[in-house]
Order: structure tokens, then C-alpha cells, then sequence
């Protein structure tokens, strides 16, 4: 490809948050003594994308710009109005190793522009080391509350329940519970919550929560990621969970795929490794997938 120069002119918000937004595009900031440059980053392809005191960007090399552009013009100004709340969401139900997470965040109007500009949406679209760089910009954050259920428990809960909606909806009740403990204890309004539908049935959460979550407006529904909050929950979930993932493999010293498709080949090196007790400290031995690899061990 031959070299590709583009120019834009950003907005204020724009040039406020432009270093943590190259930042989490994963470009490397560089530095420039120039009076006249406020920023300059450098991509792992050897680009180059210069921010002027003027508001100018200046973007060049060889690569296509289109990702980075478009997520630039997507945070121009504020984002509108919000009405503060919790958003809840839950990652690994579906990933025969590994945890599942839940989590619940508040997201008030200021931090809403804080995920804004970073791009935040549903996890299940960006890749591990995006989700990872998204994670560290908002890990040290303070309102929200992680349940983790490591494979044991997890499988422990799902054998007392005998349904995983229902323990699904027992984490979800405690996370909102735990968050909204603390959120009255500092003195911070909530009045809502929203979390993303998982059961066809909506009293299925409805039932488990506890005195304070039986106070506030509840709202579920499908695609609840649309929802800025449960976009930030799903996000720190998925943080979350890829770093519990990295310490099961360091502790086996294996790697361990992440889905619930091309796992037996990996399941039955595990258990030809550590034996069949073991595979229920690192798997959800409910799936039927773990008949299969029983059978041919």
C-alpha cells in the first residue's frame, strides 16, 4: 500500500480524549518537543498520527485509517444525558472452561462520557486484546461489583440449583445487591437497574432480589448491551474473565480454548494429564461435551 495521509480537524472533547483513545486503539504515544504538537502516536505498523495545538490531526502511513477515524468522529461533544443506573451482564456461560462473571456497574452521566469516548459496546464484538485495553482504562474504577464462580463453585451451585438460569439469576441478584449496599453507603443515587435478558422467564431475577433491589425501577431486556451500563458490565466481565483465564493456565501450566466448540481434543490432554477428578475445577462439567470426552479418555 503506498503512503495515505489524512487530516482531520477535532472538536475540544475530541482533543481532550484523544490520548486515551489512541491509547486504546493500542497506538504508542511518542514523544515530540514541539510547541505546537500536543500529542503524537505511533502504530505497530510504523504510522504516525500527529495532534497540533491547532486541533489538527495529521494521520500517515501505510495502512488503512478507516477503524481509527471512525472511532474518532464517533466521539464528537458529549454524550447526551443520562439518567445514572446499575447495568448487569455476565461472560463465560457459555465457555466450557473457565469462570463465568457477573457483573454490575454504575454508570452516571460522567462516566458515561468516559466509556463514550473509549468505544465501549458489547463484549462478544471486540477481540481479547481490546477488550483487555478497554479493561485497564476502567479497572481501577469504583462502582462496580464482580461475582466470579470458579468451575467448582460454579458446578457446585449448578448441582444444588439444578438450573443454571437459576444460579445465572442468583449472581445477578447478589451483584446488584452488593452494589447497591455500597452505593447508598456513599451516599450515591440509584433508582434503576438494567440488566441484559437471559431467561424467558422475567420473574426469573425478579425473584432473588434482595430488599434494595426490590425498591429500585428493574428493566431487562434482549440486546441489553445497547444499555450504556450493561455495555460497561459486559466489558469488565469479559476483563475479568480473560484474566482468571490466564491464571487457570499458568496454575496447569496448559492452555485451556475459551468457547464451548474445539474443546475436546484439549479437555481429554487435561485429563489424560491430571485425571478425570480434576476436569470439574476447571470445567462445567454440565455440558454434554463432558460425556463425550469421558467416553474417550
Amino acid at each position: 500500500m503506498s503512503q495515505n495521509t489524512v487530516s482531520l480537524k477535532l472538536d475540544e472533547e475530541q482533543t481532550k480524549n484523544f490520548g486515551e483513545m489512541m491509547e486504546t486503539l493500542g497506538w504508542i504515544p511518542k514523544k515530540i518537543k514541539n510547541d505546537y504538537v500536543e500529542y503524537a502516536f505511533t502504530s505497530h505498523n510504523g504510522s504516525v498520527a500527529t495532534l497540533y495545538s491547532s486541533g489538527k490531526l495529521v494521520i500517515q502511513g501505510k495502512e488503512n485509517f478507516t477503524p481509527v477515524i471512525s472511532h474518532i468522529k464517533a466521539n464528537r461533544g458529549k454524550s447526551p444525558a443520562i439518567q445514572p443506573h446499575i447495568g448487569v451482564d455476565e461472560v463465560g456461560k457459555g465457555d466450557y472452561f473457565g469462570p463465568m462473571v457477573v457483573v454490575a456497574c454504575y454508570v452516571n452521566n460522567e462516566f458515561a462520557d468516559k466509556l463514550s469516548h473509549l468505544g465501549f459496546d458489547d463484549s462478544k464484538r471486540f477481540s481479547d486484546r481490546k477488550i483487555k485495553e478497554l479493561y485497564n482504562h476502567v479497572k481501577d474504577y469504583k462502582y462496580y461489583y464482580p461475582s466470579i464462580l470458579h468451575p467448582a463453585e460454579y458446578n457446585d451451585k449448578v448441582n444444588k440449583d439444578g438450573n443454571v438460569s437459576i444460579v445465572l439469576a442468583k449472581e445477578h441478584s447478589k451483584c446488584i445487591e452488593n452494589a447497591l449496599i455500597d452505593l447508598k453507603k456513599n451516599g450515591v443515587p440509584c433508582e434503576s437497574v438494567v440488566i441484559d435478558q437471559f431467561s424467558s422467564r422475567k420473574s426469573r431475577v425478579l425473584d432473588e432480589l434482595g430488599d434494595l433491589g426490590k425498591e429500585v425501577k428493574f428493566t431487562q431486556f434482549h440486546r441489553g448491551e445497547s444499555d450504556i451500563a450493561v455495555a460497561a458490565a459486559s466489558i469488565i466481565a469479559r476483563g475479568i474473565f480473560l484474566e482468571e483465564f490466564e491464571k487457570m493456565d499458568k496454575e496447569y501450566d496448559f492452555h485451556f480454548p475459551k468457547g464451548a466448540s474445539n474443546v475436546v481434543d484439549s479437555a481429554i490432554s487435561f485429563v489424560q494429564k491430571y485425571g478425570k477428578g480434576e476436569l470439574r475445577n476447571v470445567a462445567k462439567i454440565g455440558f454434554k461435551t463432558t460425556q463425550r470426552i469421558l467416553a474417550l479418555v
